[in-house]
């Protein structure tokens, strides 16, 4: 009996690491705090915000209301300010030069602390890096100026002679027109034009006319050639005798 007793000790030792060594064997899962919080995944919309701000930098503010006029945002950065433009000049910090005026009648505009600045004829970007670096040099530390398009002038062309519909235009705001563009705004040339003879009457900013003679038929044949109207320009197409 004491043998038989011995046996079954033995069989059920084996049997119990047996069991311990295929418990060994099984996965455990790893318990999970309550108290953490499970990972959030980045939005597209979040990672789209998180980027927009390096790809903004150097842009107009969004439009705004002032008054009657609203910020013309579609001008930013390359369109050629004209006389009777009216721009809103604000400095980041400084609310005390915040500033509206229009272009006098020589180009200029008068701003706080600087006086007048001639802007007429530049493009908004380059106005605004004058007016910044004027404030740099004498009155503020690395100024953030924002230059805004509020109001356009009221600007026309005239175009006389051999075109379909002769008389005079407004600008399409926000760009500078072309000769070309100006000819099909008045629907085109007609058939005895001849457009190797347009002549444009242009007035200086110091008040003298001259007149420019413009080979139409180079322009057409060549893109990288190119003539723009201006403001009160006067164009006169020739009639073609052949």
């Amino acid at each position: 009996m004491k043998g038989k007793f011995l046996i079954l000790c033995a069989l059920g030792g084996i049997m119990g690491w047996g069991s311990l060594a295929a418990l060994a064997q099984v996965p455990r899962a790893i318990p999970v705090s309550p108290l953490a919080p499970p990972p959030r995944a980045e939005s597209a919309a979040a990672f789209d915000a998180s980027n927009a701000g390096g790809a903004s930098e150097g842009r107009m503010p969004a439009p705004s209301a002032s008054g009657s006029n609203v910020v013309i945002n579609s001008a930013a950065g390359d369109y050629v300010l004209s006389n009777s433009d009216t721009l809103e000049m604000s400095i980041y910090r400084e609310p005390d030069l915040t500033t509206r005026s229009r272009i006098a009648s020589d180009g200029t505009v008068q701003l706080p602390l600087i006086g007048d600045i001639h802007v007429s004829g530049m493009t908004i970007r380059d106005a605004r890096e004058l007016i910044r670096k004027r404030y740099d040099a004498d009155y503020l530390v690395e100024p953030q100026i924002h230059l805004n398009l509020v109001e356009y002038s009221q600007r026309k062309f005239t175009i006389l002679g051999q075109v379909v519909k002769p008389g005079s235009f407004e600008f399409p705001g926000g760009r500078p027109l072309s000769l070309l563009e100006a000819v099909g705004i008045a629907g085109g040339f007609t058939r005895s034009a001849d457009r190797g003879k347009v002549i444009v009457k242009r007035t200086t900013a110091g008040g003298a006319e001259g007149t420019i003679k413009v080979n139409v038929k180079k322009l057409q044949s060549d893109s990288r050639q190119s003539f723009n109207v201006l403001p009160g320009d006067v164009i006169n197409v020739g009639e073609s005798w052949f």
